[in-house]
């Protein structure tokens, strides 16, 4: 398998040099960065309100378990678009440039959100409601798909090659800042109003909302300048009709490996925070605004803690980090679990805690530079779009989907635990066997 190689030549002197930035380099960071930040409040907006209103409100012929089921269906038809969008945008990202896709990205997302905001009920259209509700979803997750690893080849292609890690891990710092601003939201619009009048209206405000943060993310994502590793092998990704097929016959086991890290950094984050904000509250009667709140305060903390695990994975490199945080959530979800079955708020604040802030940054921190660095420039976003994709689908797309399918109506956590401690273990392997590409030139 080919990995990321010396710099050939030709490259940009500043594309690997570890000199400071530029003010350009800054504002295509802030770029990407919020541009993540507000398509993560989209499409966290959706995985918040979903568990508690969208049972009844699209899907109110079936019982409480089917409908939650069916939630999660759609939750999870999200993730299933992404590597479409992957291959899609990683395509044409690698044939056309990044910053053109980031753009089209951005507006399909933001869009698809705003209209969900607008869907009727069951009761006042019958089924054109779910089936609006999925081709919207589907929408969602295909621009999520294409969006991601486009922000973070961008910048990291920019970025001093002995900080690649550091600044890359912005665009997975500035999720939690989507995240942060979407469980507030919901926490405060249901401490304001009733349960009732949430479900009645109130929960279409935070996606039409959306509509705001789509013309400041659209100004903020036309105004950077185009990675200048692509730039500089430009002519050369032109003659590729068809990266992706490049990446199929050369980059297998570099996709294999992106996809384990991406499924159990992705299947421990939704475990512990969708599956778990759905079982609260149904199975055990807790109000939203604890496990919200929780969500919150856990990612304001993951948002500081995955730079600084960042850029000591670019001196330290990328493995030890995920390994490390691959093993602890191994060790930690029984026991988060146990937690979560006491019903004690400021237990289970504490606990989202230990699982977001701490142990998934671990995985988390390291995990934008890792996949990446996995593909050379010419197949770099379809390459780890696909892998990226791929892992988020088999790991926290069907996460709460498998949680509530394993624990039906009970409130036995023995098979979910088995599920994700098989998830674990796979990773734990395709780390160890991956390569160390942190103090590597980028080809």
């Amino acid at each position: 398998m080919q990995e990321a190689r010396a710099n050939p030549n030709g490259l940009p002197p500043s594309a690997g040099d570890a000199g400071k930035t530029t003010p350009a380099y800054r504002r295509l960071v802030v770029a990407s960065g919020l541009g993540s930040a507000i398509e993560h409040y989209d499409f966290f907006i959706y995985a918040f309100t979903a568990p508690i209103v969208f049972d009844h409100f699209f899907f109110p012929k079936m019982d409480s378990v089917a409908s939650m089921l069916a939630v999660y269906a759609t939750f999870a038809l999200g993730f299933i678009a992404r590597p479409l969008g992957g291959m899609v945008f990683g395509h044409y990202g690698d044939r056309l440039g990044r910053k053109a896709m980031l753009m089209m990205t951005f507006l399909l997302m933001g869009v698809s959100s705003f209209f969900i905001g607008c869907l009727p009920s069951y009761d006042t259209i019958g089924l054109w409601a779910p089936v609006g509700l999925i081709i919207l979803r589907f929408l969602q997750g295909f621009a999520f798909g294409g969006e991601y690893m486009n922000a973070v080849s961008l910048t990291m292609e920019n970025a001093p090659s002995g900080r690649r890690g550091f600044f890359a891990s912005w665009v997975n710092a500035s999720g939690p800042i989507g995240i942060i601003v979407a469980s507030g939201l919901i926490a405060l619009l249901g401490a304001v109003y009733s349960k009732e009048i949430f479900a009645a209206w109130v929960w279409r405000v935070p996606f039409l909302l959306s509509f705001v943060l789509v013309l400041v993310g659209t100004w903020l994502r036309y105004n950077v300048d185009e990675s200048m590793l692509f730039k500089a092998v430009k002519d050369e990704t032109k003659k590729q009709r068809a990266p992706l097929l490049e990446v199929i016959a050369t980059y297998k086991k570099a996709t294999i490996l992106g996809c384990l890290v991406n499924m159990v950094h992705s299947a421990f984050q939704y475990m512990s925070t969708v599956f778990v904000l759905g079982y609260a509250i149904r199975q055990l009667g807790m109000a939203p605004s604890s496990i919200t709140s929780g969500t919150m305060i856990a990612n304001i903390v993951e948002m500081c803690l995955v730079p600084v695990i960042a850029a000591y994975s670019d001196r330290l490199g990328r493995r030890p980090f995920i390994i490390a945080g691959i093993v602890l959530a191994a060790i930690w979800y029984p026991f988060f679990f146990q937690i979560v079955l006491l019903k004690d708020p400021l237990l289970l604040v504490c606990g989202l805690v230990v699982s977001i802030g701490f142990i998934h940054a671990l995985m988390f921190g390291p995990e934008a530079a890792f996949t990446a660095e996995l593909f050379p420039t010419k197949v770099r976003v379809s390459g780890s779009s696909l892998a990226k994709q791929f892992g988020i689908i088999l790991g926290g797309g069907l996460a709460p989907f498998a949680g509530t399918a394993l624990m039906g109506g009970g409130q036995d956590f023995h098979l979910v635990v088995i599920y994700f401690e098989v998830i674990a273990v796979l990773a734990f392997i395709g780390v160890l066997i991956a390569p160390e590409n942190a103090k590597r030139a980028l080809g």
